[in-house]
């Protein structure tokens, strides 16, 4: 059993085939998924998927790309969904992202802050979007110290992996590890103990090898991102099934592995 902790099902590509999507994902022994809402009109397509799948499971948060957007009760909002359904696992993605600059990075903060504050009311844990931000958000997190967090598609050096295993994150891989030009990520991704290691796959993004010719990445494809880094780290696919069931299962609450 595999699951693909970070997903987004609400997305064109996969939200128009969504059925056939959770089927292939099953039928390649992920039997479960997390799929992402990151604004709010992504949220009420994430909840849809829910009520669905049985094996469909969600966070929601607003990704940094949209921080301009929220308006001043969006956290009234979240909260709510997060009290109708309690398959909403996780808040996020939420994060800071410079290297697109959709937002004032001051808007990004402030909405990333308060996010990291609902997830403490909730006492839920966080799932990261950090690029070409380590430090600031780095920063933020060791202010607010989160419980429990991933960030999600890692990209960083083996010293910034170290930064983020040191405030406490699990650290998730998505196909960006399977590229020949990503050495540095098979870097980090070697670095990383056992107990902190979660694979996916970004779906419908960043299809890895040896699916990246086709555009539309989708669920079932993180068991190629999963044989990859057994290979890197000299283990059995099996194994890292295993652990990474394990830690997703410690970090988002045993109803995803039951």
């Amino acid at each position: 059993m595999l699951i693909d902790t970070h997903c987004h099902l609400t997305y064109p590509g996969l939200i128009e085939q969504a059925e056939a999507v959770v089927a292939r994902a099953a039928d390649a022994g992920v039997t479960r998924l997390i799929t992402i809402g990151t604004d709010a009109d992504d949220h009420p397509k994430v909840l849809q998927q829910l009520r669905r799948f049985a094996g469909v499971f969600g966070a929601l948060g607003v990704h940094p790309h949209h921080a301009h957007e929220v308006s001043g009760d969006f956290i009234v909002r979240m909260r709510e969904y997060f009290r109708q359904e309690p398959k909403i696992l996780a808040v996020g993605e939420c994060g800071l992202d410079y290297h697109h600059a959709s937002a004032p990075r001051d808007v990004q903060a402030g909405v990333f802050e308060a996010q990291l504050a609902l997830a403490a009311e909730l006492n839920l844990p966080l799932i990261l979007h950090v690029r070409d931000a380590h430090d600031d958000a780095s920063a933020i997190v060791r202010n607010q110290r989160p419980k429990d967090f991933v960030v999600h598609c890692f990209t960083g050096s083996v010293a910034e992996v170290r930064t983020w295993l040191d405030l406490g994150a699990s650290i998730g891989f998505t196909g960006i590890v399977t590229y020949k030009n990503a050495a540095h990520v098979a870097d980090a991704c070697r670095a990383v103990p056992d107990d902190r290691l979660l694979v996916e796959t970004d779906a419908p993004y960043l299809s890895p090898v040896p699916r990246r010719s086709i555009k539309i990445n989708e669920p079932a494809f993180v068991v190629h991102t999963a044989e990859h880094i057994a290979a890197l780290r000299g283990v059995t696919p099996a194994q890292i099934a295993d652990v990474t069931t394990a830690n997703a299962g410690r970090l988002f609450g045993r109803k995803l592995t039951a």
